[in-house]
């Protein structure tokens, strides 16, 4: 069975006559400059709320499942992958990687627009796309200094950031997730 190419090229289409954007599947979209939107998520960091760039990111992972055809599940991971990455990099996100830590996934972002010091609108924004693509409720939570994030599930991402946030390395936090190390540190 022949899997779906991810085909950058034909992703946007510009209407000059018209003064939009849109993507291939129709969705209006406005480009903004970094420096124009990390005031305004900046302002949503600051009150707690990510809830918006959060759904950019759900809108972020229908794009990847329409360029998918459907559904992740029915395709290899490294596709998804693959289609994850491109439609993150056409919007300026970055270049996402994927690593495996034991039973723990980290994702690491390189080039990504620094929108606020602790990258919790781009940790808002991967959740979001990671959540629409899988299909599962996922937070992902920014460790270490290299713009890395750590896949959980939402019920458990208030106690990672905490790890994360006195310094705890990516390899223990992920031991300290471990179904042992979880009966140990859980409470931390």
């Amino acid at each position: 069975m022949s899997q779906p190419t991810f085909d950058p090229g034909s992703f946007f289409t510009f209407d000059l006559r018209g003064g939009q954007v849109a993507t291939r599947g129709g969705r209006r979209v406005l480009v903004l400059t970094d420096t124009v939107l990390a005031p305004l998520v900046g302002a949503a960091v600051a009150n707690g709320d990510l809830t918006v760039v959060r759904r950019l990111g759900r809108h972020l992972g229908e794009e990847v499942r329409a360029s998918l055809g459907g559904s992740a599940d029915q395709v290899p991971v490294d596709v998804v992958l693959g289609h994850l990455g491109g439609v993150l990099s056409l919007f300026g996100w970055g270049r996402i990687h994927l690593d495996r830590w034991g039973d723990a996934l980290v994702a690491r972002v390189d080039q990504a627009p620094v929108i606020d010091a602790e990258q919790l609108a781009l940790a808002a924004l991967l959740g979001g796309l990671f959540s629409s693509v899988t299909g599962r409720d996922v937070a992902c939570v920014p460790v270490g200094e290299n713009v890395e994030f750590v896949l959980v599930a939402p019920a458990i991402a208030e106690v990672v950031w905490g790890w994360a946030r006195t310094g705890e390395s990516i390899a223990g936090i992920v031991a300290r997730l471990a179904p042992e190390g979880a009966a140990r540190g859980g409470a931390a």
